[in-house]
């Protein structure tokens, strides 16, 4: 399979459950399954297209989410690597996010320099949380296509 025709089934411009991508995927290695804690965790994958959290959490992101943290603390963070961060399921999308709660409104908070917006969501009506994200897998450099040859410091 080519990796044009596995970024077409995959979907990977969208954030999604890895679970949910991988249902569709038959080409999985079942020892890479093996690896993977699915009783404990969910692990969720940031679309391409998403940089709702950039760059605390980049497009491309892995994320591993505690399905048993489902409750939205009080707004008491100092800073943004404090602020805890979730992953939510809408109506016709998944969305990993900062929040705030406010009566019966959720509020999904992007990162400054996304340059997105705050969005209101009726909760619980129009959004279930998935979970807390607390961990993730990220690309901290972009990947060159070919590797340069590093001469040895004189």
């Amino acid at each position: 399979m080519s990796s044009h025709e596995l970024r077409e089934r995959l979907h990977f411009e969208r954030t999604n459950l890895l679970s949910k991508i991988l249902e569709n995927w038959k080409d999985v290695s079942p020892s890479l399954l093996q690896q993977i804690d699915w009783r404990d965790s969910l692990y969720g994958y940031i679309g391409m297209e998403d940089r709702t959290l950039d760059p605390i959490i980049r497009p491309g992101s892995f994320v591993q989410i505690d399905s048993r943290q489902r409750t939205i603390p009080p707004v008491n963070w100092h800073d943004d690597f404090d602020r805890p961060i979730f992953f939510f399921e809408l109506r016709d999308r998944y969305v990993c996010s900062w929040c705030e709660l406010y009566g019966s409104h959720l509020i999904l908070v992007p990162t400054a320099h996304s340059h997105g917006h705050a969005r209101r969501i009726h909760y619980p009506g129009d959004v279930t949380i998935v979970g807390r994200v607390t961990g993730v897998a990220m690309r901290i450099a972009e990947v060159r296509e070919s590797p340069t040859k590093v001469s040895p410091l004189s």
